[in-house]
């Protein structure tokens, strides 16, 4: 049976990317996209679809949110429970389930999310037809952008094995699929990630005052696509 220690070097070793400072800055690009556009507020019932190591979800619970997780790998499911069980959130509200079958009812949940999912799914659709179904809200999609530099470095095998597998969108692609089957009266897109990865100081410092220029947030070329989908006023 595995220890504390275990589980700790586990989450340590998924969480070192988010330690770089590229992967730092790429972090908290996605997370103000996902508060400025997904809303979440304290109270709501929220599902994370696809939760991995359980950050989103850990993140969603301190934020005062019932939330709760769907992840189907074994080995991340159990990182999942130990961050939260170490948090002091039950570990039981990460469920072992795939997205394109959620066992919960219609209209469960106020908030969908699901962050660098639909890349690794090999049919997004019923992803997104499952998360519309139990949604009485909001769906929140974020994806790496196959248009951008970032997108491009992954193309070239330069990010890994893992991205490299990964089946990247672009903005319109990722719009046409979720207009098409969560079908929401509104959407909304925003984009992150001007630049290529680096952790290169001078390189990163450049990204930065180039994403605080107005606009740059609608510019197609970021590496993170996030989409807001109103399912219901």
């Amino acid at each position: 049976m595995r220890d504390r220690s275990d589980f700790a070097a586990d989450v340590a070793r998924y969480d070192a990317w988010y330690q770089t400072p590229w992967g730092a800055w790429a972090d908290e690009r996605e997370h103000e996209l996902l508060l400025r556009l997904a809303r979440p507020r304290a109270g709501e019932r929220a599902l994370d679809v696809g939760a991995g190591s359980g950050r989103l979800l850990s993140r969603l619970l301190v934020m005062g949110l019932d939330a709760w997780g769907v992840e189907p790998a074994r080995d991340m499911r159990d990182m999942a429970q130990w961050r939260l069980r170490e948090a002091g959130h039950d570990p039981a509200r990460i469920i072992g389930a795939r997205g394109e079958a959620l066992p919960f009812a219609d209209g469960s949940f106020d908030l969908l999310t699901a962050v660098t999912v639909l890349e690794f799914v090999q049919h997004p659709r019923e992803v997104l037809w499952e998360m519309a179904r139990v949604c009485r809200g909001r769906v929140f999609v974020g994806a790496l952008n196959c248009g951008s530099a970032y997108g491009e470095q992954i193309a070239r095998g330069e990010m890994g094995d893992t991205l490299a597998r990964a089946r990247l969108f672009g903005v319109d692609e990722l719009l046409a699929l979720v207009r098409e089957h969560v079908r929401p009266r509104a959407v909304t897109w925003r984009t992150a990630l001007l630049g290529p990865r680096t952790d290169d100081p001078a390189q990163l410092a450049a990204q930065r005052r180039l994403e605080a220029e107005p606009g740059a947030d609608r510019r197609r070329r970021g590496a993170y696509i996030a989409v807001l989908a109103e399912v219901s006023g």
